[in-house]
């Protein structure tokens, strides 16, 4: 299989070495903390964050946003973007039976997109998954004995 996102050194501005990728729970931290954070250090990052989730008897599909942020003062910066994007999709495709973790199954398509107008020199591609968790089922009381009064 292709190179590891873990071992995978991108550009960044700091100091044109390889970066590795950050991988991000949620959201980007708030640029008005105590300790300013800019944006040279969170690149290059992936951002994991669900966005929504649609609940019926049997289960529940939970929408998962992916947000792969790379730097690059490249004309062809975004290729660092959509080499990630591959990567993760590749991970994702070769899950074992398509399950994470034994609880969570993807569910395809998987979806992605670029920008049109990204803000150079940082480049995003944003991924949507959806994932099924199955619904617990209900216990019924008396043991599901129905009592006809």
């Amino acid at each position: 299989m292709a190179k590891k996102l873990k071992d995978f050194l991108l550009p960044c501005e700091i100091d044109g070495q390889g970066k590795p990728l950050q991988i991000i729970n949620g959201y980007l931290p708030p640029k008005t903390t105590k300790e300013k954070v800019s944006d040279e250090d969170l690149y290059p990052f992936v951002l994991v964050r669900p966005e929504s989730a649609e609940t019926d008897r049997e289960s529940t599909v939970v929408t998962v946003a992916i947000i792969i942020g790379t730097y690059s003062k490249e004309a062809i910066g975004h290729e660092y973007a959509l080499n990630v994007m591959t990567r993760i999709r590749e991970a994702l495709c070769t899950l074992p039976d398509l399950q994470l973790e034994k609880k969570y199954q993807l569910e395809f398509p998987i979806k992605w997109e670029g920008y049109d107008s990204p803000a150079w020199p940082f480049w995003q591609v944003d991924m949507k998954t959806e994932w099924i968790i199955r619904s617990p089922k209900p216990e019924l009381p008396n043991n599901g004995e129905i009592y006809d009064f």
